[in-house]
């Protein structure tokens, strides 16, 4: 009964992907070069051992220092001298223990690795034809760490083998099939065993492989080409020939429970999410994600992580850990996304215009900041300059300071701005002396200040808008 849903599944999305789409992308340059690979027929067994070496020795986490010169030789050389009809484990021990930098637990995978190495070649004398077959291909998947299956799959593609292996085409026909995507957890469902299945079985392309480049093209895989895929990492649903019959569109996305990938790709993230969001994004590990469980929550937001609450943070990290050097990018990239760079000949038409420009930029600041906008004579954008920041007071706002940037730039007018870290942006007596003084330099320079704005966390004065300018 399984098998026939399957089937079922299979069937109707690669039949709408080749009617609806199917002409289109067949014509394309990329998928022409994919369908048409050149003829490989044997492999070299010395080329294709050093290739797979190279491939799965980072995957081990062997130090970038072995290499088939330096410390690993003796398994460059042995794995093309074992004899494959008669090689016993004890053998290729043997031959790793000669290795220099391994240690027993990287011997015992490369070993493992050595032995299904020379089981493929004692079954299939290298032929392309048998080097992709399911009982084969399971053992290139024993090679491999059990989570970089896919990479087996690709790297046999790039040795000549014309296995199906796209993994975003998977993710496509997840999507208009199932509605929903792979769990990552689960390794069930993101083993690409299923996808060869699948493409094995449908009907309405010549091979599996063609079926699986067909998914390829459509989900983004040749974009690097300029053949754009509507069903990528961030699906194109709207412009989508296959969304009135995709199961990914017709989902009830209020009834379910999404994981955060699936969030953002279907632009649902909302602000409960944020702690949730965070935590996909800085962690690598089960050390950094531990830390975080109890300090992420709701009522703490990004920009409220002060440089105590990173420091303590940062005593639960692992030595060398990069976690909180990645919060604070995150929360500084968070912080320029919602600044909107004034361009020249723009114009503030309002004190509530200066405000809105600054208030991401300056409202948490915990220091307060002097910044001055240059205008020509029609009061348009010419540059904006940073005078000081720290404690705002006549020796750190000195006009000196203040309008030599101005006559640089032979500015006709300016706009002084600067932010109250208590949030309260009433000016004090000192903010009122320090305009006054610089209104009093404007005239004698000519270049008028027109205004002055403070801004706190929620809202501004305007020195103008209350005519004490």
């Amino acid at each position: 009964m399984q098998h026939e849903t399957i089937m079922t599944e299979q069937s109707h999305f690669f039949r709408t992907l080749e009617k609806k789409q199917g002409a289109c992308l067949r014509q394309a340059a990329w998928t022409v070069a994919q369908l048409n690979p050149g003829p490989v027929n044997l492999l070299s067994r010395k080329k294709l051992a050093e290739n797979m070496l190279e491939r799965i020795l980072p995957l081990f986490e062997v130090s970038e220092d072995l290499n088939r010169f330096a410390g690993l030789k003796p398994l460059y050389e042995g794995i093309n001298m074992l004899d494959p009809h008669y090689c016993r484990r004890d053998e290729a021990q043997r031959m790793l223990e000669k290795c220099l930098g391994l240690h027993d637990y990287q011997r015992i995978q490369l070993a493992g690795a050595v032995m299904h190495f020379m089981d493929i070649v004692k079954q299939t004398d290298l032929n392309t034809l048998q080097l992709k077959t399911t009982e084969i291909l399971t053992l290139w998947w024993k090679i491999f760490p059990q989570s970089k299956a896919w990479n087996a799959l690709k790297w046999l593609w790039d040795e000549g083998v014309s296995v199906p292996h796209s993994q975003s085409g998977f993710r496509a026909w997840r999507r208009f099939s199932r509605g929903s995507l792979a769990d990552p957890e689960n390794i069930l469902e993101t083993h690409p065993k299923e996808w060869l299945a699948i493409c094995e079985e449908q009907n309405d392309f010549a091979t599996a492989f063609e079926a699986d480049r067909m998914a390829a093209a459509f989900s983004g895989d040749g974009r690097h080409a300029g053949l754009v895929g509507v069903c990528g990492v961030m699906p194109d649903c709207e412009n989508c020939e296959l969304s009135s019959e995709c199961l990914w569109c017709a989902a009830d996305t209020n009834s379910v429970k999404l994981k955060i990938a699936e969030k953002i790709q279907r632009n649902l993230i909302s602000a409960k999410d944020m702690p949730e969001l965070m935590r996909w994004l800085l962690t690598s590990n089960p050390e950094e994600d531990k830390a975080l469980e109890h300090s992420l929550n709701p009522d703490t937001p990004l920009k409220d992580w002060s440089r105590i609450r990173l420091r303590s943070l940062e005593e639960k990290q692992p030595l060398g850990s990069e976690l909180v050097l990645r919060l604070v990018a995150l929360r500084e990239l968070c912080r320029n996304y919602g600044i909107e760079k004034l361009k020249p000949q723009d114009q503030f038409n309002s004190s509530r215009d200066i405000f809105k420009h600054f208030q991401q930029q300056l409202s948490q600041q915990k220091q307060e900041q002097f910044i001055i906008v240059l205008l020509d004579n029609k009061h348009r954008y010419l540059a904006e300059e940073d005078v000081s920041k720290g404690i705002l007071n006549k020796s750190l706002v000195h006009p000196r300071e203040v309008f030599a940037s101005a006559i640089e730039h032979r500015a006709a007018a300016m706009i002084c701005i600067h932010n109250h870290p208590s949030g309260d942006p009433e000016p004090s007596k000192e903010d009122l002396r320090i305009t006054e003084r610089l209104v009093e330099v404007g005239k004698l320079v000519g270049i008028p200040v027109l205004d002055h704005v403070i801004v706190g966390h929620e809202s501004y004065t305007s020195f103008a808008d209350k005519g004490i300018l």
